[in-house]
């Protein structure tokens, strides 16, 4: 994405090529280190993504299936949540391996900052004018509130959830580090999220930090971030339901929008939409088929006329209600099941805080996933690694918990 600033890159075809050459690298280095254990790869996210991917190839046999748009969706959609199912527990062994990561996501997080602020600033490049005005782009992205501005993603949607999913994750982090340069750090980098967001003009990222907020009090297991976490929560619904201050910002205005989406008419538009969706399903138990949510490129057989305008509609459009049933009992499990390991088996304070800012930045993710298509690359990466990451926080714990229990008299009684 960071050289599609420059030149035109197809991120799907180059993300499967760095898959393809970078994971039997990682799982050779992996075997090569003899205190790899690899019954953590094998856990309860990897057997319930396997199930879902034994859905994906069933869906080889839909009548309606157009092979291309299968091939497309495999990687995002099957295999990067079992990838990240086996190999987070593996490399991730501690805190720090944690803190890496972030700092590996906020190079990315300021090149998309950088890129926005030029757009804003400083106008579109040719490759941008050629999205814009060849491709189609003005149509959702010159609007009656302004410019939507996009940096280097695939729209302003696609940057503006990412922006907000980096803003809630950064900030959330800032709390549960120990150095003081991390915390100023990490609190700069979700400003930077928090600028994406509102130049994007992308409304369902305010759910993203609405749902990182709800959920991260909800698995803190302390009184003062509850209380603060709800009160900043009530203070944010107040400001923007019951108020119209900063109304003459368009950025507030579109997000201030978002409180009220009965008086919005693309809102009607979609609850409509839907409405007559359920109609056409209702003959489509296992759906139309992988990737043809919007089919205007592979000419199926049979193609679903209204936008599905959501990622959840258009998994229940490709997968039917079969497997949009399945596809929500899977995700329903992790977020339980992760829940559950940060408030039970996990006791160390600071990782249960970091791990916490990741699936409370999935449970944003989700709720934004409700009201628009954002399951796009590169989101799903840091989506399932949050996931992930839970499996792996009940190990670290354990290694942090041994590590305490050692006595600064043992390793000495070992001296000869």
């Amino acid at each position: 994405m960071a050289l599609g600033i420059f030149i035109n890159v197809k991120a799907g075809v180059a993300t499967l090529i760095v898959t393809l050459l970078l994971v039997p690298i990682c799982l050779f280095q992996l075997d090569k280190d003899k205190s790899t254990d690899w019954s953590k790869g094998r856990n309860l996210m990897f057997t319930v993504c396997l199930i879902w991917l034994g859905y994906y190839l069933l869906e080889l046999f839909n009548p309606n299936n157009v092979l291309d748009a299968w091939n497309i969706g495999f990687l995002p959609y099957a295999l990067i949540p079992l990838l990240c199912a086996f190999l987070v527990p593996l490399v991730i062994r501690s805190t720090k391996s944690i803190e890496i990561l972030l700092f590996i996501w906020s190079v990315f997080v300021l090149i998309f900052t950088i890129k926005g602020y030029w757009q804003k600033n400083h106008g579109f490049s040719e490759k941008d004018l050629f999205f814009l005005y060849n491709s189609g782009g003005w149509r959702t992205h010159i609007i009656w509130s302004g410019i939507r501005f996009f940096s280097c993603f695939s729209d302003a949607a696609n940057y503006g959830v990412h922006a907000a999913m980096s803003a809630t994750l950064f900030g959330i982090s800032a709390f549960f580090v120990k150095e003081r340069w991390k915390q100023l750090f990490f609190l700069f980098i979700a400003l930077c999220g928090l600028y994406g967001m509102a130049i994007s003009g992308t409304r369902a990222a305010v759910a993203v930090i609405a749902g990182g907020i709800l959920m991260v009090v909800v698995i803190s297991k302390n009184w003062k971030m509850l209380i603060g976490g709800v009160l900043l929560f009530i203070s944010l619904f107040c400001f923007f339901y019951f108020t119209n201050i900063g109304s003459g910002n368009q950025y507030i205005f579109k997000i201030r929008s978002a409180f009220h989406p009965t008086e919005d008419a693309s809102y009607l538009v979609r609850v409509q939409n839907r409405e007559r969706m359920k109609e056409l399903m209702a003959s489509k138990p296992i759906g139309y088929g992988i990737g043809l949510s919007k089919s205007e490129r592979f000419n199926p057989k049979e193609s679903m006329p209204y936008p599905p305008d959501s990622w959840l509609v258009s998994v229940w459009v490709e997968t039917g209600i079969i497997g949009l049933i399945l596809y929500l009992a899977i995700h329903g499990i992790l977020f339980a099941w992760g829940a559950w390991i940060l408030l039970v088996k996990v006791r160390d304070k600071r990782l249960r805080g970091l791990v916490a800012a990741w699936l409370s930045m999935d449970a944003g993710f989700f709720i934004a996933a409700y009201v628009n298509d954002v399951m796009q690359y590169p989101n799903q990466l840091p989506v399932y690694t949050g996931f992930a990451l839970c499996f792996a926080a009940q190990h670290i714990d354990k290694q942090i918990s041994k590590e305490k229990a050692l006595t600064p008299e043992q390793p000495l009684n070992e001296l000869p």
